[in-house]
């Protein structure tokens, strides 16, 4: 009989799923293991991360913070949610707790909703963090003193959980029961594989521009068609791939997966983020990124990107002006980082392997 594990994910984006599915996958390595998800994550990302069973509940989970464009939040908006979602609803609690009646344990990353939860089912809870939402929304008080509540309230919430597990690269260090390498999703794929599936050569110069799932991300096309790269752009189709001379424009759920898109490219130009971080990190590819002045986690993930990776930052008006193209042929010379990192998935799987509650 396979072990039932639940999952709560918060939707702020994919990197959060990006990383439970890297938690889930190298579980599932060890023992014979079924997920239950909640999530609002489009069920598209699981399928092509999981090769465990899963069901999927699509069941609102967290606020997070709302975003006006990929880098670009709206307090005020994200506010006015949070009053609505916190405190918890009973009934809420209930009905995830009934769906996780029968799990092992919980793994939250990091909807606090999944805490509650468990306790509530009487289950393990676990909490997979390099930040939470108390921290994130802390700055904002002076601006918007309605966040107090929340992060009051979060805190009770994320120190009731029975295990804590952190992720380089940690914002705010705490005294956690494990602490990991970054948490990245296993490659599938061989670049070349990759490649044949863009149409594009293995001789030719690939630069991924990923603005974390964000569909509808303005660039000058016109000016990127004249250059000598070739540019793969998810989120700026719907359906089928779209070719036009050195640009592959894609589709969220293009199909081609993400970790192995990455490492089959020469160079990333992205948004700072925590799975494209970290899945950057694991191929070793030189990284143009780009911060969210407004969003704390930024800083504390560029300063490991500027100490451990081939990288270069752009900034927010770079990207919009597009400047940034400028840099493109001087990041893609640089050279290629491929020693073996370690993928702190395997820390936590063995961390998780070993509790008595997920003993087959």
């Amino acid at each position: 009989m396979p072990i039932r594990v639940g999952c709560c994910i918060t939707p702020h984006g994919f990197g959060h799923a990006a990383r439970a599915c890297a938690v889930m996958e190298a579980l599932s390595a060890r023992y014979l293991v079924c997920f239950e998800i909640v999530t609002t994550v489009a069920d598209w990302f699981f399928a092509e991360s999981l090769t465990a069973p899963y069901t999927l509940h699509p069941i609102n989970c967290d606020i997070g913070l709302v975003q006006r464009t990929s880098l670009e939040e709206d307090l005020g908006q994200t506010l006015e949610l949070l009053d609505r979602f916190y405190p918890l609803d009973r009934v809420l609690v209930d009905r995830v707790a009934a769906l996780f009646e029968d799990c092992s344990l919980v793994i939250c990353d990091i909807a606090p909703l999944g805490i509650a939860a468990a306790e509530r089912a009487g289950i393990v809870s676990v909490l997979v963090e390099n930040f939470t939402w108390d921290w994130i929304y802390r700055p904002y008080l002076e601006q918007w003193p309605g966040f107090e509540y929340h992060i009051s309230y979060l805190q009770q919430l994320y120190a009731s959980v029975d295990y804590h597990l952190q992720a380089e690269p940690v914002c705010a260090a705490a005294d956690c029961d494990l602490l990991t390498a970054p948490i990245a999703r296993q490659r599938q794929l061989e670049s070349h594989v990759v490649r044949s599936q863009l149409q594009v050569a293995d001789t030719d110069t690939l630069v991924l521009v990923t603005m974390g799932g964000v569909p509808g991300i303005k660039m000058d096309l016109d000016r990127m068609a004249g250059m000598d790269q070739c540019f793969v752009l998810p989120g700026q189709t719907e359906g089928e791939m779209v070719v036009q001379g050195n640009l592959r424009m894609l589709a969220p759920d293009s199909g081609i997966y993400h970790p192995d898109l990455i490492a089959a490219c020469d160079a990333v130009i992205g948004k700072v983020g925590y799975s494209t971080l970290a899945e950057v990190y694991q191929a070793g590819v030189p990284f143009g990124y780009i911060c969210r002045p407004r969003f704390r986690e930024s800083a504390l993930l560029a300063t490991f990107i500027d100490r451990e990776m081939v990288s270069t930052e752009i900034t927010g008006e770079q990207f919009r002006d597009s400047s940034w193209l400028d840099r493109v042929s001087e990041l893609c010379r640089r050279p290629l980082d491929r020693k073996k990192r370690e993928n702190g998935s395997m820390a936590v799987a063995a961390f998780l392997a070993d509790l008595p509650a997920i003993q087959p």
